[in-house]
């Protein structure tokens, strides 16, 4: 969805993305509608985008491998501006960004492609490390097995353990 500067009216733009055509479609499966609500403000030669995504994701476990689902809540804002282009050829084009404002992302034409933001958006918002609980044991490095359904029986779970010659030197 593209939107031309020119069609956001003075008081602003809100509205909401009725369905699922703004997800990325590189295999995110998402359980249930997300939600999606947008509001877009017109500035001079800026453009105020603030959003919020609402979503259940289905991930899979980092360590034991197993789907569970998350939750991904993201609000954020991002300021579009308009570079405005120098007399000279081999000039840059010019803005009246300040090193303070890392959230603006300047535009050579007045139009935003609301869903490649909204895409970015939601990859940002995903965790680095994906857990489907704080405490799973992950899956043992010999056989495969589950580790959070109990022990394996592949080998003696403390001979595996670094600990396990101090343990023998204990019992001495």
């Amino acid at each position: 969805m593209r939107i031309r500067w020119e069609e956001i009216p003075p008081d602003g733009l809100l509205f909401e993305i009725p369905d699922d055509s703004w997800l990325p479609d590189d295999g995110l499966v998402c359980q249930g509608q997300p939600r999606c609500s947008v509001s877009l403000k017109k500035e001079d030669n800026r453009v105020l985008l603030s959003a919020s995504l609402r979503m259940t994701v289905l991930f899979a476990c980092d360590r034991c491998l197993e789907p569970f689902p998350g939750e991904l809540v993201e609000d954020f804002s991002v300021s579009f501006e308009l570079t405005v282009p120098r007399r000279g050829e081999d000039d840059p084009a010019e803005c009246s960004c300040g090193a303070d404002e890392p959230d603006v992302v300047l535009q050579d034409e007045p139009v935003i492609d609301l869903f490649a933001v909204l895409n970015q958006q939601v990859y940002l918002a995903l965790p680095a490390k994906r857990l489907c609980r704080d405490n799973c044991a992950g899956l043992c490095h010999e056989c495969g097995s589950n580790l959070n359904q109990g022990p394996c029986a592949c080998r003696d779970q403390g001979a595996l353990s670094p600990f396990a010659v101090l343990a023998r030197l204990k019992a001495h």
